[in-house]
C-alpha cells in the first residue's frame, strides 16, 4: 500500500513538472505592459487579434487626438488621400520640385539620380536569395556604394539589395544630425523636421527604406526601440503586428540571451538602467549635473570639455538603446544591431516568422492573431515602440518600394500629456544638440525673413554673420524664450 502510494505520488509529481514546463497563455503575456493589446486571455486561453489596424483620415486628426493613440500605445493608419501636397507636404512642408524624388516610377528615380543625394555614400544590405530576410546584418556586412548607383541598380531590376538605416557619423561620440546625409539632402526643401502632428514628441532619427521586389520581401519579425511614424511613398507594404505583451511567446533573441524588461509603455530593453523613454539613468544623472552646473549649483572645476564630450557620448548611446557598460568606441552603431554577427540575429529579432519562407513558424498560440496594416502610397503608420512587426514590401516596377520614417523617443507613461510627453527635458536637450544643416526650427519658432539691411556697427565688418534669435514656445524651455545660434528644429 505504501509502495502504491509512493508510485502515485511520483506520477503526480511528474505530471505537475510537465504541466509547469508548458507555457501558460495567461502568464506568457507579460503583465508589465499597460497599453493597448488586441489579444485577450480568459481561463488560460488566448482570444482576439486578427483584423486590421484602425484607420483615420488626416483631416480628422490634430495633435490632441493623435496623442491619444500615443498615450494608449495603439497603432494607427493615417490616410492622406485628397490632401494638398500629400503626406510629405502636410508633415514637413516638402512639396513641388523639392518632393519630385518621391514620385512613382521613372519620374521619381530620375529626380533621385539628379539630386544632391546621388553622390552621398550609403551602406546597402545584400542577400543571396529572394527567400531570405532583410534587416538581419550589421554594418560590417553591408556594401558601400553611392545613393545614385544604388538607384541605377534598382532600375536594372536588382531585387536582392535594400537601403535601410545608416550609422550616423559621430564627432567625439555625438551624432551630427537627425539622419544620414542622403536623407538630409532629399529633405533639403523641408519647412520643418518636427511635424505639427507630433506636438512636443522628440524626433531622434529619420531613415529611408528603399528596395525592389515583385513577389514581396520580408523584413523578418522584430521590434524597434522608438515610437515610429512610417510614411509610404512608393509600392505597397503589409505590416503584421503583435503587441509587446507577446514578448514571452515570440521570444526574440534578446530574451534567449539575457533578461528582458517590458516597461509599462511597451518599450522592451535588454540591458539594465534604461527609463521607459529609452534614456539611460546614468546619462540623465550627468545631464542633471550639468544643468545644476549652469545654475551655479555645481563645482566649475568638475566641468569642462571632457565632461561635455562624455555627456555627448552618453546622449548618443541613449539613441542607440545601449546600457552604460556597453558604451565603447568599437560598439555597433545602433541598438537594434547590437551583438549581431552573421551567425546571430540582433536582440530585437525573432527566429520565427509569419511567412511561409522561414524554417520556424510563429507559435500556434499566435497563428492568425496578428493585426494588419496594409499601406498604399501616401499612407502613414504610427507604430508605438517595441510593437513586433514583420513588413512585407512590394514594388516590382522601376521605382521600387520607398518609405521614409521618423523615430521618436517613446512616450506613453501614465503621467504624460500632450504638453509634457516626457518626465523631463532630457530628450529635448538631446534634440537641440543635433544640427540638420540649420534649416529646421523648433515647433512654434518664428524667424525674421528678409530683414532690412542695417549699417554695421563700428568694429563689425560689412557682411559679417550675427547670431539669429528665434522665439520658441516649448514646455521645457518656456514660452517665447529667446535662444541664440539655434542649430536645430
Amino acid at each position: 500500500m505504501a509502495k502504491t502510494s509512493r508510485r502515485s505520488g511520483a506520477r503526480a509529481a511528474r505530471k505537475r513538472a510537465v504541466k509547469a514546463s508548458k507555457p501558460k497563455a495567461g502568464k506568457a503575456l507579460r503583465r508589465g505592459y499597460k497599453g493597448f493589446c488586441p489579444l485577450r486571455t480568459q481561463q488560460g486561453a488566448i482570444s482576439g487579434g486578427g483584423g486590421c489596424v484602425e484607420t483615420k483620415h488626416w483631416r480628422d486628426l490634430d495633435p490632441e487626438s493623435f496623442f491619444e493613440y500615443v498615450k494608449a500605445r495603439k497603432p494607427l493608419v493615417i490616410n492622406t488621400d485628397g490632401v494638398l501636397n500629400g503626406a510629405l507636404g502636410v508633415l514637413f512642408g516638402l512639396k513641388g520640385e523639392h518632393a519630385r524624388w518621391a514620385l512613382p516610377g521613372e519620374q521619381g528615380m530620375k529626380a533621385m539620380q539628379q539630386s544632391t543625394a546621388a553622390s552621398c555614400e550609403v551602406l546597402v544590405e545584400r542577400k543571396h536569395a529572394k527567400s531570405s530576410f532583410f534587416g538581419q546584418s550589421d554594418d560590417t556586412a553591408r556594401e558601400k556604394t553611392t545613393f545614385g548607383q544604388f538607384c541605377s541598380e534598382l532600375e536594372m531590376g536588382n531585387e536582392l539589395s535594400y537601403l535601410t538605416t545608416q550609422a550616423l557619423e559621430d564627432g567625439n561620440g555625438c551624432p551630427q544630425s537627425l539622419a544620414a546625409e542622403h536623407v538630409l539632402q532629399l529633405m533639403r526643401g523641408c519647412e520643418t523636421l518636427r511635424p505639427k502632428l507630433i506636438g512636443n514628441l522628440i524626433p531622434v532619427q529619420y531613415n529611408l527604406w528603399f528596395g525592389r521586389s515583385s513577389a514581396g520581401s520580408s523584413s523578418g519579425l522584430h521590434h524597434d526601440f522608438h515610437d515610429n511614424i512610417y510614411v509610404l511613398l512608393r509600392g505597397r507594404k503589409e505590416f503584421r503586428l503583435f503587441s509587446p505583451r507577446c514578448l514571452d511567446i515570440l521570444a526574440p533573441v534578446g530574451v534567449e540571451n539575457k533578461t528582458a524588461k517590458l516597461h509599462s509603455n511597451g518599450l522592451i530593453s535588454y540591458v539594465p538602467g534604461l527609463r521607459s523613454d529609452g534614456a539611460p539613468a546614468v546619462a540623465v544623472r550627468e545631464w542633471q549635473k550639468r544643468q545644476g552646473s549652469k545654475c551655479g549649483q555645481h563645482d566649475p572645476s568638475d566641468s569642462g570639455q571632457s565632461d561635455e564630450e562624455e555627456l555627448e557620448h552618453m546622449l548618443n548611446e541613449a539613441l542607440r538603446g545601449r546600457a552604460p557598460d556597453e558604451w565603447s568606441e568599437d560598439a555597433p552603431e545602433t541598438g537594434k544591431e547590437r551583438n549581431c554577427t552573421n551567425a546571430e540575429l540582433p536582440d530585437s529579432f525573432c527566429r520565427a516568422t509569419t511567412t511561409s519562407n522561414g524554417e520556424l513558424s510563429i507559435p500556434s498560440l499566435l497563428k492568425g492573431r496578428y493585426i494588419t496594416a496594409a499601406l498604399s502610397p501616401g499612407d502613414l503608420l504610427f507604430l508605438p515602440a517595441s510593437w513586433f512587426h514583420e513588413v512585407i514590401s512590394y514594388g516590382g516596377d522601376v521605382g521600387g518600394h520607398l518609405a521614409l520614417n521618423l523615430w521618436m523617443a517613446p512616450s506613453g507613461s501614465p503621467h504624460s500629456t500632450l504638453q509634457m510627453p516626457y518626465d523631463d527635458s532630457f530628450w529635448e536637450a538631446f534634440f537641440q544638440r543635433l544640427s540638420p544643416h540649420g534649416y529646421n526650427k523648433p515647433r512654434g519658432a518664428r524667424r525674421r525673413t528678409k530683414p532690412k539691411p542695417k549699417k554695421p556697427k563700428s568694429g563689425v565688418k560689412k557682411g559679417s554673420s550675427k547670431a539669429v534669435k528665434f522665439q520658441v514656445d516649448s514646455p521645457q524651455l518656456g514660452k517665447g524664450m529667446e535662444r541664440k545660434d539655434w542649430k536645430m528644429m
